[in-house]
């Protein structure tokens, strides 16, 4: 595949197996191809079998049981996707720890400190002068994800909940809204705390679209245990907050007292669980930290975020956050022809009539398509 300016949208409904089976099926084709590419980069990074790797990584880390406890029914839907696509189980389900597997990289890289590159920017705007909340991440991956976006429409049969998703073949969850105007996204914290135990964070985020108000999604997110060190800037129709996630803790971040934004990169402002990443500093020469810290890119975009978002009299509209998310400062938005990519930029309002605006690539120049819980495009079970 490659990169178009359309995106794939999914239908999944029946039950969890059943919508599995739907994904892995349709796009069977497109969920080997991005196998193959996965394997590709692990061996390219590690420099050892990709398949032994990802043996190692499943067998010295224990996410099914929180899995099985707490989103027993999304266990069920990889299972489905790994029957439909003709993979073995264990593949994709480590294919859905897409922020676990970067922190086993680095137990198996010491000294290196982080990945070879920072991702996601994220902010989110209460509600305000009689706009509604809103959420809104630019989410940036390896190039090589590029032309695998797809848009899920998840129907539980067992309720009225619906929710869009944006991910990539074979994956269950990048970021997302659902039809109570509930969304979330979220952007990687590697210096926190991690649990080779915990819940992983596309399970987390699924885990949030099937609640159906925002102190439900809330209670949620605070009794698991969390497998990632992670940002997560969620809201409904009431507020949006953030929360930096660890292992052992939640704090919340919010720029100043009162303020109706929050806006997030890649390092930690307010949560101090990071002994592991204390102790890599520790290990680490000073020439990999200094090389580590000089390549970062995460304050550069934090500082644009508060430059284009500190006027606290300025109400954000869609278009406004169009405009910041397409930046190139920072940057805030990567263009297509490096390592990395903005994958797609998402806007979700949080309005009793929740819609997502959708950019399928680098925002600055992929047009945005919108998204409602009514609209009839999505009744088909492939679109683009």
């Amino acid at each position: 595949m490659g990169p178009s300016a359309a995106i794939r949208v999914l239908v999944l409904e029946g039950p969890p197996r059943e919508r599995g089976r739907i994904h892995g099926e349709t796009l069977r084709a497109e969920i080997r191809d991005m196998i193959s590419a996965w394997k590709k980069d692990i061996h390219d990074d590690m420099g050892m079998d990709p398949d032994l790797f990802l043996q190692q990584f499943l067998a010295e880390t224990d996410f099914l049981p929180a899995i099985r406890r707490w989103t027993p029914d999304l266990l069920e839907e990889v299972e489905g996707i790994a029957e439909g696509a003709g993979v073995d189980f264990g593949t994709i389900l480590a294919r859905q720890l897409s922020d676990e597997e970067p922190w086993f990289r680095l137990e198996k890289k010491l000294p290196v400190l982080l990945a070879r590159s920072e991702k996601c920017s994220a902010l989110g705007t209460g509600l305000r002068d009689g706009h509604p909340p809103i959420v809104a991440q630019n989410m940036d991956t390896p190039a090589y994800y590029d032309g695998y976006q797809i848009l899920v429409h998840v129907k539980d049969p067992a309720s009225s909940l619906e929710a869009f998703v944006f991910t990539i073949a074979g994956k269950i969850s990048l970021a997302g809204l659902n039809n109570r105007a509930i969304g979330i996204c979220c952007n990687s914290l590697l210096q926190l705390n991690y649990a080779q135990d915990g819940l992983p964070e596309d399970f987390i985020v699924r885990g949030v679209l099937a609640r159906p108000t925002l102190d439900d999604a809330l209670a949620f997110m605070r009794r698991v245990k969390h497998a990632s060190g992670q940002n997560y800037i969620l809201g409904g129709p009431e507020r949006v907050l953030d929360l930096e996630c660890s292992a052992n803790k939640i704090s919340e971040f919010t720029p100043s007292p009162g303020a109706d934004r929050v806006y997030h990169t890649n390092h930690p402002l307010v949560n101090d669980d990071q002994a592991i990443w204390q102790r890599r500093l520790e290990l680490a020469p000073p020439d990999v930290v200094q090389a580590t810290l000089a390549r970062s890119t995460t304050q550069a975009r934090f500082n644009t975020l508060e430059e284009l978002l500190g006027d606290p009299a300025e109400t954000l509209t869609v278009e406004r956050i169009k405009a910041v998310l397409s930046s190139h400062e920072g940057p805030v938005c990567v263009d297509r022809g490096g390592s990395r990519i903005t994958l797609g930029s998402l806007i979700m309002e949080l309005s009793p009539s929740p819609a997502l605006h959708l950019s399928p690539g680098p925002p600055c120049t992929t047009p945005f398509s919108t998204y409602t819980f009514h609209s009839a495009s999505l009744r088909d079970s492939i679109e683009g």
